[in-house]
């Protein structure tokens, strides 16, 4: 049997390994958890491996049986490298059951067998998502992405209907719809510009409203005075007192001779107050 080594496998070939894949590697940054993001970890995954050109290893389309005996090595260690993929985003709990495995597409049928439970809790729970998110405390940024990763996993779970027959209406529709879903949900700091947007003939796409009501938002952070710090809020105050001490002491009285005063306030020439002990006291302190 030839040296695997030997083999120069072209860059298109699905056993074909980049220098850079390794088994370490995290192809997705979602984590399978359970039930609850089983569709969502499931799809970045098979983007992910769509990418790296092994995807048939988890579909069974690239199987073993279909080589021949000098590529065999090679495929035994892209199934190895998909399984240590799946093993890497998968939680410790869910490895366990995983790990002695030896066939990446089992591994993934098993998964999806367990965890791919769509159902109407599941479809309901979306819908009530949607409908009840709002902006709150979150940037807008984050606000739109949220509400976005609701419509992604509805679209996966609830696909349109390939029939072509009224196809563009009804995504029209839908755009429309989603619209409105991110207006309703922006806090009413933003109600001046969802009513421009609302008047616009025709109404735009989600995705330029959101554009302009970002645009609006950075608006606002540019219009809002900086905050002040309070060391620099004190260092204020010190020196309009300490300007305040300084006028004062440029003072002088022509009656008394006395500085921090002028003769119409000097207590001398015109008499104490009633105060008179705190009187004394200040024309005691005048140099």
């Amino acid at each position: 049997m030839a040296n695997p080594s030997s083999f120069n496998l072209p860059f298109g070939h699905p056993l074909y390994l980049h220098p850079s894949d390794m088994p370490g590697m995290l192809l997705v940054s979602h984590q399978l958890t359970g039930t609850e993001n089983y569709c969502v970890w499931s799809r970045s995954m098979r983007i992910a491996l769509l990418a790296k050109n092994k995807l048939g290893f988890i579909d069974g389309s690239c199987s073993r049986a279909d080589f021949d005996a000098d590529l065999m090595p090679h495929w035994d260690r892209c199934n190895a490298l998909v399984l240590s993929w799946i093993l890497n985003t998968v939680t410790q709990e869910l490895s366990a059951g995983i790990v002695f495995a030896s066939n990446a597409a089992i591994v993934w049928k098993d998964l999806q067998e367990r965890y791919d439970k769509v159902d109407g809790s599941r479809i309901y729970y979306l819908h009530r998502a949607i409908s009840t998110h709002t902006q709150g405390a979150y940037s807008i940024s984050t606000y739109f992405t949220k509400l976005r990763l609701f419509w992604d996993e509805y679209d996966v779970l609830v696909p349109s209907s390939t029939c072509d027959c009224d196809l563009i209406r009804r995504n029209a529709q839908l755009q429309q719809q989603r619209l409105f879903q991110f207006l309703m949900g922006l806090n009413e700091t933003y109600s001046n510009v969802r009513s421009q947007i609302l008047l616009m003939q025709p109404l735009p796409t989600v995705n330029q409203a959101y554009s302009l009501v970002m645009r609006d938002e950075t608006q606002r952070e540019l219009a809002s005075p900086l905050p002040v710090s309070e060391p620099t809020a004190l260092l204020s105050q010190q020196s309009s007192t300490s300007s305040v001490f300084k006028k004062r002491s440029d003072l002088s009285c022509s009656y008394c001779q006395k500085r921090g005063h002028i003769r119409t306030d000097c207590y001398r020439l015109n008499g104490f107050p009633a105060n008179a002990s705190m009187a004394f006291l200040l024309i005691s302190s005048s140099p």
